[in-house]
């Protein structure tokens, strides 16, 4: 039942109107790990505009997980599992050590690697180089240029703003005192990662197909905004001013800490690696404290049918660990058993396929491999053909749909050329 969307969205109203069941709890929790992110945030949206005026005056009612004890472990399971295991532990001890043993004395196992292709001798952690990249640089209404991989040194002045790029690829920004108001944009293409370094010592990772907006001359929140995914590492230094990054629908505030940060159209995701992070949305009073090492938080925006109102809902989500939320910054990324559907979203923001609908994917369909930042996208296809689903290919965008398929037999086996 939980493969079926209307069903989720029912699971979903009753959670909303506090009427779940203990086993239909069950069930809405087995569901988020189904869906992507991004599909359960759609479907969320969806049931708030269908329930209207039934939702109470303020959904969250003041509550929020305590993410500091999950982090410990204090809850009663917690600790009856803790009781388990040490019964057990020396048990596994024993195991543990012996195939250690075997493993020292036969040399020891490396860090996984690609041994050919465009990724051989690259280990599973290394992040993609950032002097590989080309930037383009945009500002005023129609000014831009694009940054090859080899330029280094200063790179524009643009009103108080100065944009250098260091020999090791990380773009500096820096403000000029006593000059006019200036602001930038940089673009990270398909296939391309930026790392950028604000004047207070911040740096934000770009994947490809995001953009960064600079302006410190408009009000706070509208000094920095980031488009598609980023990756944000504040400075460790005492009583900085906060940073304020704004996204298409709302705008998180950090003191201290690392976040990975989502902005798409309608959806703003972010989730705390270190520190603290508050979540807003543009329409709503209500925020999101994220203070527990993996915690998500979503804004997601749906317009009222009625009288075509926009509106945003503010929600937790599922804790993720932080290697799976930056896996988008290794150059050789492992993907075990996850949603064949984020699989795709994935690769699409990297390799810059569209996607004709998403919904023809297989909501239950899991995919696990290996991919190396540099090959095509077709190594991309060939893999999600051997996960037993086919895909069609016309003009830059793909399809999974069957009527697609018919349109392939009737052209002999050719790519369908369909609109």
């Amino acid at each position: 039942m939980i493969y079926e969307r209307e069903y989720v969205k029912a699971l979903i109203r009753k959670k909303v109107l506090e009427t779940l069941s203990a086993q239909e709890w069950a069930e809405y929790q087995a569901s988020q790990r189904i869906y992507t992110d991004e599909e359960f945030d759609d479907m969320f949206a969806e049931t708030l505009l269908e329930i209207g005026d039934e939702l109470p005056a303020n959904p969250l009612g003041g509550w929020k997980p305590d993410f500091k004890r999950i982090c410990r472990g204090d809850g009663p399971t917690e600790r009856r599992l803790k009781s388990q295991w040490l019964q057990v532990a020396a048990a596994f001890a024993i195991v543990g050590f012996a195939v250690w043993a075997f493993y020292h004395y036969q040399g020891g196992q490396q860090p996984y690697n690609i041994l050919n292709g465009p990724c051989a001798g690259l280990t599973s952690d290394v992040e993609i180089s950032l002097t590989e990249s080309v930037v383009s640089i945009r500002w005023g209404d129609t000014a831009h240029r694009k940054v090859a991989s080899a330029e280094h040194g200063l790179l524009l002045r643009q009103g108080n703003i100065q944009v250098f790029k260091t020999d090791d690829g990380i773009f500096q920004l820096r403000q000029r005192k006593g000059e006019p108001a200036g602001g930038i944009v940089l673009e990270t293409g398909v296939q391309q990662q930026a790392m950028v370094e604000l004047p207070d010592g911040t740096y934000i990772r770009l994947n490809a197909q995001s953009t960064l907006q600079y302006a410190p001359e408009k009000q706070k929140t509208e000094q920095i905004k980031v488009q598609g995914e980023a990756y944000v590492q504040r400075p460790a230094q005492r009583y900085m001013d906060s940073l304020i990054i704004a996204t298409h629908n709302g705008f998180v505030t950090s003191f201290d800490g690392d976040f990975a940060l989502l902005s798409q159209k309608n959806v703003t995701r972010a989730a705390a690696l270190s520190g603290e992070l508050t979540l807003h949305a543009n329409s709503r009073k209500e925020t999101l404290q994220l203070d527990c090492y993996g915690a998500q938080g979503s804004v997601a925006r749906f317009v009222n049918k009625t009288n075509g109102e926009e509106k945003d809902s503010l929600q937790y989500g599922v804790r993720k660990e932080p290697e799976t939320l930056l896996r988008w910054t290794k150059a050789v990324r492992h993907y075990k058993d996850i949603p064949l559907r984020e699989f795709v979203g994935q690769m699409s923001r990297w390799y810059g396929f569209q996607v004709k609908d998403y919904s023809c994917l297989p909501a239950d369909k899991r995919i696990t491999t290996t991919v190396c930042y540099r090959k095509d996208r077709e190594a991309v296809f060939a893999a999600i053909r051997q996960a037993g689903v086919l895909l069609y290919e016309s003009k830059g965008m793909i399809s999974f749909c069957p009527e697609d398929a018919e349109v392939t037999k009737k052209t002999e086996g050719r790519l369908a050329w369909w609109e």
